[in-house]
């Protein structure tokens, strides 16, 4: 390993005598493994950049090999159905259908959806490595540009699908969670105030045990968003509590979720 050592030297007459040769070469030798050092680490440093700097699909996030191997396995698995194109159920996998279908979401829900009902006779029957490999032939052919390195199982859920302008609002309709406080509202509507911006979700159901174990302590937010249809999940016995909310959600005339699932985090809203 190289290292840069730095400091003060203090002559105190008691230095050994075979380091005075060495003197008048000192400078150069540090400047010599200083300069190694960093390229070492600068070399080091890029490698972790690179690594840690993907996080969309405009970042070059599947190689062209892997592009083409996931092509070849489309072609074999899916085309009968979506066409070799992409085109079919009216482009649900190219153009702005896809974008708006799997936006504001992570590539993970993509490869998961595809896993779980691809092929249609048989879901579930290829392997991981080739599901990710037809992700990567679905992003080429959606013209996300190419990168160096092959999408890994381990990234998926790190790596968004976002517009080139980057994120936007989620459009109506899409399935969002949002946790916030439960407040009752004119004309025996509900509010979920102090609620946390929407995110995209593919789950209608409350999420898993440890996910509300998490949001329990997380601060809430600043959004209000009307709770539609809430009565069959008695929001009366939620009233300035913490909840998790999903639903689907409406714009007009102001943004709410029209619930499937309304889910008590804490006893206080904090």
């Amino acid at each position: 390993m190289n290292v840069v050592l730095k400091g003060y030297f203090k002559d105190t007459g008691e230095e050994s005598m075979l380091m005075r040769p060495f003197e008048s070469a000192l400078p150069l030798l540090m400047v010599g493994v200083a300069l190694t050092t960093f390229f070492s680490i600068s070399s080091v440093s890029a490698e972790v950049q690179q690594a840690t700097q993907v996080n969309n699909i405009w970042d070059g996030v599947y190689s062209e090999d892997q592009a083409n191997r996931g092509g070849n396995a489309y072609e074999e698995s899916c085309s009968s159905c979506h066409r070799s194109n992409l085109g079919g159920y009216n482009g649900a996998l190219k153009g702005p259908r896809f974008m708006e279908r799997w936006r504001e979401d992570s590539l993970e829900s993509l490869f998961t959806n595809i896993r779980k009902t691809m092929p249609r006779d048989k879901a579930g029957s290829l392997t991981v490595a080739t599901y990710i490999d037809i992700v990567a032939y679905i992003l080429q052919q959606n013209a996300f540009p190419v990168g160096t390195a092959e999408l890994k199982s381990e990234d998926l859920n790190k790596i968004q699908v976002v517009g080139r302008s980057g994120a936007e609002p989620l459009p109506a309709g899409a399935l969002a969670q949002t946790y916030g406080c439960v407040t009752a509202g004119p004309n025996n509507s509900w509010i979920l105030s102090r609620a946390t911006t929407l995110a995209r979700t593919r789950n209608p159901d409350k999420s898993s045990d440890e996910d509300l174990k998490r949001a329990e302590s997380a601060p809430t937010g600043v959004q209000t968003y009307r709770l539609i249809d809430a009565a069959f999940y008695h929001p009366e016995n939620h009233t300035d509590h913490k909840v998790e909310a999903k639903g689907f959600l409406i714009k007009e005339p102001s943004e709410g979720l029209s619930l499937t699932s309304l889910t008590m985090i804490s006893a206080t809203c904090q």
